[in-house]
């Protein structure tokens, strides 16, 4: 029973980790199926290029919110949490209206920051209860915002995409009362250990900047692209590029998952004084990569077959002539860069990670460049696989170096 129960303990956290990001995953494909039943597929690609920007700033939310929070646990007070928080939302307000000035001159667009302000209220409460270890919680809410996304857009059948974006911020409201009911179990409690220290906005600002920046390389071939469609006179591609990459999330959220999970303990041995821990590390890590590698194969494969009955089922009839052949090869380029990626963050070389995130979005930028215009979605795709592939080559070379660098010094 002892053994039983301690086995129940080592897979729980992993389990209910995964479930947690199969449910957000799911949450946010039902809301693409929902936008793209109500909406036109013009409104749907301009819906898509505004979630794009939401996009870019989870990136910002990830790397100056909760990978910190994740690794170090406890905010110094409650004063640094909220300027944290405050600080995400004044960069992505300012990041939209940059694009809004760009794309849509002299037609300030408020949905934008409505959902801005809604979605940095749902990744807090998300960020505070995984901090937690609160996972049913978890799963809950997850489950209660994907229904919402189905109920209230069925019922309400938007006219445009500012009435169904806005119906999409509002629901995302009735999570400040989990923020406001979880920061205490976030804050560095007093009297606080000796070897324990509270996460300051400094060190917040410090982790995130490389982090963001390295993840915003990334961001400009996927939600980018996304934009970048979706702003162009042929909205339409902008639909399509969001629905392919809507198929990638549960990939991307399930192996996300499974990396912050292990990110504590993969720190924690990287930069042990044992052999024994460091060997474990870099065990574990490669036993990480390999599975998501197969995983996102095996998931690129069966969407290659499966694909162009699915988006009808989910999409309805105006996509049923998508191209889904690259799914047979891109999403295990794609699935093995987000493994990689959790090495640099364990490794604690965020700078390493940027350099190999700008090569591959130059990559990415070449190759957009050289299909001319206009541009399709299915050439944005190759143009995407072929950054992701020059990234993980590079993050691959970059590892085995670190690695062994790291083993001379330790002898």
């Amino acid at each position: 029973m002892k053994r039983l129960s301690g086995l129940a303990r080592r897979l729980g956290g992993p389990v209910f980790a995964v479930a947690d990001q199969c449910i957000y995953s799911a949450s946010q494909l039902l809301l693409s199926f929902a936008l793209a039943r109500v909406l036109s597929p013009a409104d749907f690609g301009v819906a898509s290029a505004f979630l794009a920007v939401v996009s870019f700033q989870y990136i910002l939310h990830m790397a100056m919110v909760h990978e910190p929070l994740l690794i170090r646990r406890y905010y110094a007070d409650r004063s640094t949490a909220w300027l944290a928080w405050a600080l995400v939302v004044l960069f992505s307000l300012l990041g939209y209206l940059a694009w809004q000035v760009a794309a849509f001159p002299g037609q300030l667009q408020c949905v934008g920051a409505a959902l801005i302000v809604g979605y940095e209220i749902f990744w807090i409460s998300r960020s505070l209860l995984l901090a937690g270890r609160r996972y049913v919680v978890l799963c809950v809410t997850g489950a209660l915002i994907a229904a919402g996304y189905v109920v209230v857009l069925g019922a309400e059948r938007p006219a445009s995409w500012r009435e169904a974006l806005l119906l999409v911020s509002v629901l995302q409201i009735p999570f400040l009362l989990l923020v406001l009911g979880n920061l205490k179990h976030t804050v560095l409690p007093l009297p606080a250990a000796r070897d324990v220290q509270g996460l300051t906005v400094r060190e917040s600002m410090a982790y995130g900047w490389k982090a963001s920046l390295s993840q915003f390389m990334s961001w400009i071939m996927t939600g980018g692209a996304i934009l970048l469609l979706g702003s162009s006179a042929d909205a339409e591609q902008g639909g399509l590029l969001k629905i392919y990459i809507t198929f990638l999330l549960p990939m991307q959220y399930v192996l996300s998952a499974l990396g912050y999970y292990l990110l504590p303990q993969l720190a924690a041995n990287w930069k042990s004084a044992q052999e024994a821990q460091r060997k474990k590390s870099l065990r574990d890590f490669t036993g990480f990569v390999l599975l998501g590698f197969v995983v996102a194969e095996a998931v690129g494969v069966v969407l290659g077959l499966l694909g162009p009955r699915l988006v009808v089922l989910a999409f309805g009839e105006n996509y049923r002539g998508m191209d889904f052949s690259p799914f047979f090869y891109a999403p295990a380029i794609f699935g093995l860069t987000m493994c990689l990626r959790t090495g640099f963050r364990a490794a604690s070389r965020p700078g390493a990670l940027l350099l190999c995130s700008v090569v591959g979005a130059v990559v990415f930028a070449a190759a957009m460049l050289a299909a001319g215009t206009p541009v399709s979605y299915i050439q944005t795709v190759h143009a995407m696989t072929w950054g992701f592939a020059c990234m993980a080559a590079l993050m691959i070379a970059w590892l085995f170096f670190l690695m062994r660098a790291n083993g001379e010094q330790r002898a």
